[in-house]
C-alpha cells in the first residue's frame, strides 16, 4: 500500500471516530440541557449518529483496505446526516419543529461529515484505478 492511501485511510479513520466523539458530546449536551419530548429525540438521534461512526472508525483500523464497505457506509451515514441537517433548517419537522440555530458545533460535525465523504470518493477512485492497473 502506497503512502497517500495509507494516509487517505488513516485521515478519514480520524475524521470518522471525531465525529462520533462530537456526537457524543452534542448528545450528553443536549440530555443536560432539557428532557423534554422534542429534546430526548434529539439526544437520540446524535446518540444513534455517535455509536454508528464509532464501530465504522473501528472496522476501518482493522480493515485497512481489504473492503470499501466501511468507507461507503460512512459517505452514506454522512451524507444522510447532512441531508436531515439541511432538512431540519429548511422545513419544519413534526417533533422539532424548524430548528433556527446554527452553532459552531454543527458548523463542525457537517466540515468532518464532508471531509469523511470528500476523502472516501478519493480513496475509491484511487483504489478503482489500482484495480484496473493491476488486472492490465
Amino acid at each position: 500500500m502506497d503512502r497517500l492511501t495509507y494516509g487517505l485511510i488513516v485521515l478519514i479513520t480520524l475524521l470518522v471516530l471525531s465525529n462520533s466523539c462530537l456526537y457524543f458530546f452534542v448528545a450528553y449536551s443536549q440530555m443536560q440541557e432539557s428532557a423534554d419530548g422534542p429534546s430526548q429525540i434529539e439526544t437520540m438521534l446524535f446518540a444513534t449518529a455517535a455509536v454508528s461512526y464509532l464501530p465504522l472508525g473501528i472496522w476501518m483500523i482493522k480493515n485497512r483496505l481489504h473492503s470499501r464497505a466501511p468507507y461507503v457506509i460512512a459517505s452514506l451515514l454522512s451524507i444522510a446526516l447532512l441531508g436531515l441537517y439541511v432538512v431540519s433548517r429548511t422545513v419544519p419537522l413534526l417533533v422539532v419543529g424548524l430548528q433556527k440555530d446554527i452553532g459552531m458545533i454543527d458548523i463542525s460535525a457537517k466540515a468532518l461529515q464532508g471531509g469523511i465523504i470528500a476523502l472516501s470518493i478519493v480513496l475509491m477512485l484511487k483504489w478503482n484505478k489500482a484495480k484496473i492497473q493491476h488486472s492490465l
